[in-house]
């Protein structure tokens, strides 16, 4: 369906049904009550549903009943040696959750304190309300996708608020698998951040009025004041495993001033910034790409010898530096090193590599 202004609305086939069994008129009236609400499609049955994830309905059943087939396990490395493993949906169910992620999700509103998986969202924002402070208390949740029930996905996103009790049902079954968020599925960050919504603002609260900040990215929390902060953990575990939710002490942090404080990778003790190491390394990286000769006639001989995977390679490696100097100045715009480390990566390989 598609609505015009505010007193018309153009009814699509796949809107036959619901018009069908409440008439025109009072169909029309009950989507525009919803509108002035809320801000997501209005979808009051199943026909409605397939048509705005893109499938018939026949499809989103089969989906449905057999969910195992339409994901696959993947193990991936981790930067420390270890692995993870992620159960990724494939094209068909990717698409389907991709619609409801961007026609849904993505216009639910989420918490202020939270940092990740939403627009506007940056690292530097989870990080600046922690810097120059005593002391910094930092939590992460264990398992945080796979401990989201389909009962929580149901009561917070796709309640009867939104939703008849069948479509919000179609839905929690389209984002789960294994009655929990699969991590892997592009709907499961958005999900999370609106079932934490409520934990983000009660003690994002409780926080500003105890001179604490707060702030949440995806599973890891932090806090930091001028006093310590044991009593906060005491209290966010409480509310955590009231929710059905563990934390991993092994990465419970409570660091000091007199350390170095750093808040999902960023030096925060005095101001934002990226770790001296990072950028130490970043700069070696720099040096040993700019400081070969390149030309336009040496190119061309590498290509008249075979050697062009030779220079899609060097071409790869100057994009993954140019994006990692983009990082450091999304944190730090007014580093001069980079900026003009930047504009001289772009200066060869728009001339020589492109």
């Amino acid at each position: 369906m598609k609505i015009i202004d505010s007193n018309s609305i153009k009814f699509e086939l796949s809107d036959m049904t619901f018009v069908e069994k409440f008439g025109i008129k009072d169909a029309a009236q009950m989507v525009f009550d919803y509108k002035s609400v809320n801000e997501t499609p209005f979808v009051f049955d199943c026909f409605q549903l397939s048509n705005l994830v893109g499938v018939d309905e026949i499809q989103m059943f089969h989906m449905i009943r057999n969910k195992e087939r339409y994901y696959r396990k993947i193990t991936l490395k981790k930067k420390n040696g270890g692995t993870r493993k992620i159960t990724a949906p494939d094209f068909t169910m990717k698409c389907v959750q991709g619609c409801i992620l961007y026609r849904i999700l993505n216009n639910i509103p989420v918490s202020k304190y939270a940092t990740a998986y939403h627009k506007g969202a940056t690292l530097y924002d989870n990080a600046a309300p922690h810097t120059n402070k005593k002391y910094i208390l930092k939590l992460d949740i264990t398992d945080f996708f796979g401990s989201i029930t389909f009962s929580q996905v149901l009561s917070c996103v796709f309640n009867s608020g939104r939703y008849p009790k069948q479509t919000g049902y179609l839905l929690t079954e389209l984002c789960t698998l294994n009655d929990v968020l699969p991590q892997g599925a592009p709907t499961s960050p958005a999900v999370s951040n609106i079932v934490m919504k409520s934990f983000d603002d009660y003690i994002g609260k409780w926080c500003e009025k105890n001179a604490i900040a707060y702030t949440r990215y995806c599973d890891d929390m932090t806090f930091s004041s001028d006093k310590p902060l044991y009593h906060v953990y005491k209290k966010a575990e409480k509310m955590l495993n009231d929710m059905g939710f563990w934390l991993n002490e092994s990465k419970t942090k409570f660091i000091s001033a007199s350390q170095r404080q750093t808040v999902t990778g960023l030096t925060v003790n005095e101001k934002v910034s990226v770790p001296r190491e990072y950028k130490r390394e970043l700069r070696q990286q720099i040096h040993y790409l700019l400081k070969y000769d390149f030309d336009a006639e040496s190119v061309s001989h590498a290509y008249d010898y075979g050697e062009s995977f030779l220079v899609r390679h060097c071409r790869e490696c100057f994009c993954t530096v140019i994006g990692k100097v983009k990082y450091v100045l999304q944190i730090e715009p007014d580093n001069a090193y980079f900026k003009n480390a930047l504009e001289e990566l772009h200066r060869v390989i728009n001339r020589y590599l492109m």
